[in-house]
């Protein structure tokens, strides 16, 4: 990201929630943004996620231009290079673990027999196989995660994007699905973690701090590639 802003409203309301940012993340770091409730870092994720636009300034992802990007070349993006993991699951009640995990795959043009082959190995990696045909109401918060984590590594993106992954999960639960994403980093994915948890951010390698839609402090104890993607 070079010099990204980004604005809201005009006139005597307009709001600034980010000011000209400057910074990449690794192909393959994991980095943790964290910051208190309006600090932009909110703004920033849905920048990172190609779901909204800066104002000013240039996001490249894996080397493209996102700004430039029509809305289907956005949609082909997030869902071939972005795995969205939020802190409120958005799990659809009426469809199972399973079908739930499938959902991304239908955009791909994949048989009906692919897409449950790769639903199912994804939900074994995370171990809730044994509860493939359950419903959301039918489990837990942690579990209820657990497969969100599940659909966003089924088409295997080379970035996950968690927001607030454990925020609605009790210590342990959220535990759990830190060790979770700490394994998919170990195995390769990049792994951007927003959170205004100070203790679940000291996981990650590299601290982005946000502090009045600035960078107040980045940390990084390593670097884990040598490939920019943002």
């Amino acid at each position: 990201m070079t010099n990204i802003s980004k604005c809201y409203g005009t006139g005597e309301n307009r709001v600034s929630a980010l000011k000209r940012l400057n910074f990449s993340v690794r192909r393959g770091e994991f980095a943790a943004i964290v910051g208190h409730s309006g600090s932009g870092k909110s703004t920033l994720m849905n920048l990172l996620g190609c779901l909204d636009f800066p104002t000013e300034g240039e996001y490249l992802l894996a080397g493209t231009a996102v700004s430039g990007l029509s809305d289907r070349q956005l949609s082909h993006i997030r869902n071939q290079q972005i795995g969205f993991i939020f802190q409120s699951f958005y799990l659809l009640p009426c469809l199972s673990a399973l079908e739930n995990v499938e959902l991304p795959l239908l955009y791909r043009g994949l048989s009906r027999a692919s897409r449950r082959a790769i639903a199912a190995q994804a939900l074994e990696s995370v171990g809730l196989a044994h509860r493939a045909n359950h419903r959301p109401g039918q489990l837990s918060g942690g579990q209820q995660q657990r497969v969100a984590i599940a659909r966003a590594i089924a088409g295997a993106p080379p970035v996950l994007l968690a927001d607030e992954p454990t925020g609605n999960l009790d210590s342990a639960s959220g535990l759990q699905i830190m060790d979770i994403l700490t394994g998919l980093w170990r195995q390769g994915h990049t792994l951007i973690l927003i959170t205004h948890d100070q203790d679940v951010a000291r996981a990650a390698p590299r601290i982005i701090r946000i502090q009045d839609g600035q960078i107040a402090e980045d940390i990084c104890t390593h670097t884990t590639s040598k490939e920019d993607f943002s």
